[in-house]
């Protein structure tokens, strides 16, 4: 498998309200040393509340800050404007089509306009569609759907790439659960999506594992005393509604056996509300997904807090992101056997910090974080468009 070029990238969200024009935040970046950048929707661009001659505007003024910083924009990505919906899971079908038309479409027009690929999360479930399978293989569906349309609206032009994400109502958030969705995209037409990779967003999973036999007996030996089970993860609420019925009550061994085999083939109903050991893991996301994962967002983390911290030697002392390892699960993915009816590897592959900056922090400090994370990351990818091969040994070169 032919390995991907590697670029470091800083996403503008850092510049939100303060630098906003593109000249403006395009000159920060190339100060620190950034020569790609990423726009964010929510720095003055969002497709929904801007009209096509500010739209147009912006690129032409885009295009000419390019020129003049040498920073070329690599990708667009949505925001928070966007991220507040469940989008293209609304109950509603002219709310769907609107995200599709006058987001979607409207954005992919401006990456292919700046030559730049296109990233998002737009959709998620709402408690009704959880609680019910067939409405939420519908609704996935769907998803799909609107997601195949955009695939096709974009083949040829634009790469996209949709974001993974922590917990059930946001799909994709399992790493099968990514690999579905880019297989079902994919197989109708052959115009791909891909995905976004977020070093933060693993934090969840395992709170979201499937229960095993003693934690059903420590959720029924609660409900029993009357406790509260609300920090456990039993999955559907048809699960905690067999607790609820049995709380203060003192069972019989019998009952006690024979609730707890309830609840677990409600679970089992819903396997969909279920995480897996490995998807809480960083390192195996990148090993089993990141070949198709074109735009990867860095952010330093504990692995408990997807505060979206920047890489300085103060967060990099309780970290979980490291360099060498990423780069060396990136290898092992890409050292994988080509997979029937997936997109294909990507060739190239954008590491993006997306590092927020707190209101209260000052300009100079924004700054120095990020000069702090580019100098970082820039000790293990010295230029930017390196083969992945020339930053790691592949798997097979370290054993010979």
């Amino acid at each position: 498998m032919q390995p991907p070029r590697v670029f470091l990238v800083l996403d503008n969200c850092f510049a939100i309200k303060r630098w906003v024009r593109p000249r403006d935040w395009m000159g920060v970046g190339r100060e620190i040393g950034f020569t790609y950048m990423e726009a964010s929707a929510d720095n003055e661009i969002d497709a929904l509340y801007s009209d096509e001659r500010y739209m147009a505007e912006w690129a032409e003024e885009a295009k000419a800050a390019q020129s003049e910083t040498g920073v070329r924009l690599a990708n667009f990505y949505s925001g928070y404007q966007t991220y507040r919906t469940v989008g293209l899971a609304h109950h509603d079908a002219g709310m769907r089509k609107r995200l599709v038309d006058k987001w979607l479409k409207r954005m992919v027009d401006l990456a292919d306009d700046l030559e730049a690929g296109l990233g998002f999360h737009i959709f998620a479930y709402t408690d009704e569609v959880l609680q019910d399978p067939k409405k939420h293989a519908d609704v996935t569906d769907l998803i799909i759907d609107q997601l195949q349309e955009v695939a096709e609206y974009a083949r040829d032009r634009v790469q996209v790439s949709i974001e993974q994400m922590y917990s059930p109502h946001q799909p994709p958030w399992t790493i099968a659960g990514t690999i579905d969705f880019l297989e079902r995209v994919y197989r109708p037409s052959g115009a791909p999506v891909y995905t976004t990779i977020d070093f933060g967003h693993q934090i969840a999973q395992a709170r979201y594992r499937r229960p095993a036999q003693g934690d059903v007996a420590t959720a029924i030996a609660r409900a029993e005393a009357g406790k509260s089970t609300a920090d456990m993860w039993m999955g559907p609420e048809k699960a905690y509604a067999l607790l609820d019925r049995i709380a203060g009550q003192e069972l019989s061994d019998a009952d006690r056996h024979s609730l707890a085999r309830e609840i677990e083939e409600a679970a089992a109903a819903f396997p969909y509300l279920f995480a897996e050991e490995r998807d809480g893991d960083l390192y195996a996301w990148i090993e089993e997904v990141g070949r198709y994962s074109p735009i990867m967002h860095l952010q330093q983390t504990d692995g408990v807090h997807s505060g979206h911290r920047a890489f300085t030697p103060e967060t990099n002392k309780d970290g979980i992101v490291r360099p060498d390892e990423v780069l060396a699960a990136l290898a092992r993915s890409f050292a994988q056997p080509a997979e029937e009816g997936m997109p294909p590897p990507v060739e190239d592959i954008y590491l993006t910090f997306e590092v927020f900056a707190g209101t209260a922090e000052t300009n100079r400090q924004v700054i120095e974080k990020l000069t702090q994370s580019y100098e970082y990351w820039r000790e293990y990818v010295p230029e930017d468009g390196m083969l992945l091969s020339e930053l790691v040994a592949t798997p097979g070169d370290r054993a010979t």
